[in-house]
């Protein structure tokens, strides 16, 4: 038997939400924008989506916007406010420990003339918020930054950055990088003028995601088209996975008590386990419940995550967007690189059974006896 532990990366789509996607597929299959009862039907059920992400999201319908995932959101929310508040300056915060859909727009950004700062971490992983705060200036038009890192499960001070940065220039722009955050933690957006999420980090489906955009706030789309989504995401939207990122979203909505708790002690056990047997923890104490990053004393991550694969536990080295590079996180965490080298990155679901830790601790005691 498998088990599945690289939840960060994705998780298995929920039944109600594959059976919410196949309906559309093969039953209410029309496009929202045409005007006949098949699409008047689609036009219903992408209401009644948008409105359950908005629910679980705390804000108006109207300010969800679906588009193809958590890097699209991402993109689109900081292109759109670099573009807004250019006007206003060319200063940029973000942290070190970003994903690479953020460091990478960045990164563009820099080269078409903005101010980039990056906050690093400190050793432990986490953000410091004051030296968030002391990097904001009058011409600072954007922070961007991650609730929870998805590399360490760090925690980071995005509400409180957010509400500093407001006084500091009210005019700025804030955008919270919310795919690990999003149905785990609390998210609260006072303060926040874009956030993205994504529908496979909760069981839904690959290929959805979702904007947040602050009421009020216009910013220049970055697909053009048909003028779907109230023009911020042209294209035909994508029903199926739509569908299902409401089922998945209401789910997680009406149970995140109890997967909050399952999870807490699935992490509590993974740690204790880790540490008895001489490993490291590179989480930070602050973290969320569903992500450990761990390293042994001796070997390398890819070697562990084959032997470990081919015991039935699947985890990875880091971000699976990385595909075996050094994990940018750890190195401005300023790691041993014995340890970068050797990290192992474990990642829960609500549905991940406690024997997954039991034999996931197990098999990674005999793995590290062959080094």
């Amino acid at each position: 038997m498998a088990f599945y532990l690289d939840n960060a990366a994705t998780t298995a789509v929920l039944p109600q939400a594959a059976q919410a996607a196949m309906a559309v597929m093969t039953e209410n299959y029309g496009n929202p924008s045409s005007l006949h009862e098949g699409g008047r039907a689609a036009r219903n059920l992408l209401d009644k989506a948008r409105a359950e992400i908005a629910l679980a999201l705390g804000c108006p319908a109207k300010s969800v916007y679906f588009t193809s995932g958590g890097t699209e959101s991402i993109n689109t929310a900081i292109e759109g406010a670099a573009m807004k508040n250019k006007h206003l300056g060319k200063h940029i915060i973000s942290t070190a420990i970003e994903h690479d859909a953020v460091l990478n727009k960045l990164t563009d950004l820099k080269n078409k003339g903005f101010e980039i700062t990056l906050i690093a971490p400190e050793r432990d992983g986490s953000i410091s918020l004051e030296k968030l705060v002391d990097a904001m200036r009058t011409d600072t038009i954007l922070v961007t930054m991650q609730g929870v890192n998805n590399e360490t499960g760090a925690i980071l001070p995005f509400a409180e950055a957010a509400a500093a940065f407001k006084k500091i220039h009210p005019q700025g722009l804030f955008h919270l990088d919310g795919v690990q955050t999003f149905m785990k933690q609390p998210m609260l957006l006072k303060n926040i003028d874009l956030a993205s999420i994504s529908a496979h980090k909760i069981g839904g489906m690959k290929g959805c995601g979702a904007l947040f955009v602050r009421p009020g706030l216009q910013i220049r789309p970055l697909v053009f088209g048909g003028n779907q989504e109230s023009g911020m995401r042209s294209g035909t939207e994508g029903m199926p996975q739509i569908a299902a990122f409401m089922e998945a979203c209401a789910y997680r909505r009406t149970h995140m008590e109890e997967a909050a708790a399952h999870m807490a002690a699935l992490k509590a056990k993974l740690i204790d386990g880790v540490t008895a047997m001489g490993g490291v923890i590179n989480t930070p104490v602050h973290s969320a419940d569903h992500v450990v990053n761990l390293s042994m004393k001796k070997g390398r991550s890819e070697v562990y995550i084959r032997i470990l694969s081919d015991r039935g536990f699947y985890v990875s080295g880091g971000s699976a967007c990385a595909r075996g590079k050094q994990s940018h996180v750890l190195a401005a965490m300023r790691l041993d690189k014995k340890n970068i080298d050797a990290a192992l990155r474990v990642s829960f679901c609500p549905e991940t059974p406690a024997e997954a830790v039991d034999g996931f601790l197990e098999a990674l005691a005999d793995a590290a006896k062959m080094f």
